[in-house]
């Protein structure tokens, strides 16, 4: 159960942390809700506390745990997909997934692509989309501002 203040990760939204837990009424059918407010795309998200598991909702990493994952982003990738179209696939799913892990992978091959001048434009999205849900991460964990806290990750490279 989530509570008010609670700090959370949500896959393909970023973080954000729980703002309010309230009951609303309509057509006579009370139902309890989840007001987020997510730091990435500055809004609240309103999520029926009944279809909370449809969401991919974790609780932030520390940062010793950030550290370490964050470290991936500077390492050499042992694999990259050659082919863009199963290159994309497979970042959407490791994306959507919501693992840290894997989404640092994700900027951290975007990254080389974009350095080599290989990177499609398609995939420039991504890129932006996913190191701003790190880094809306990296937010809560550090304190730190969502300038900060791109520096941080674009610095590792």
């Amino acid at each position: 159960m989530l509570n008010i203040g609670e700090e959370i990760f949500i896959s393909d939204y970023g973080a954000g942390y729980v703002k309010d837990i309230y009951d609303e009424e309509s057509s006579n059918i009370e139902c309890k809700y989840v007001n987020i407010y997510l730091l990435l795309d500055n809004m609240n998200f309103m999520i029926p506390i009944n279809k909370i598991e449809n969401y991919r909702v974790r609780k932030i990493l520390n940062k010793s745990e950030l550290e370490v994952i964050l470290n991936i982003i500077g390492s050499n990738s042992d694999f990259i997909e050659r082919n863009w179209n199963n290159r994309y696939r497979s970042n959407k799913k490791k994306i959507q997934n919501g693992n840290a892990l894997e989404m640092c992978e994700v900027i951290r091959d975007l990254y080389y692509l974009q350095k080599k001048g290989m990177l499609p434009p398609g995939e420039v999205k991504i890129l932006e989309r996913v190191e701003g849900m790190v880094a809306s991460e990296i937010m809560l964990a550090f304190g730190l501002n969502m300038e900060q806290a791109l520096y941080k990750i674009r610095n590792l490279v």
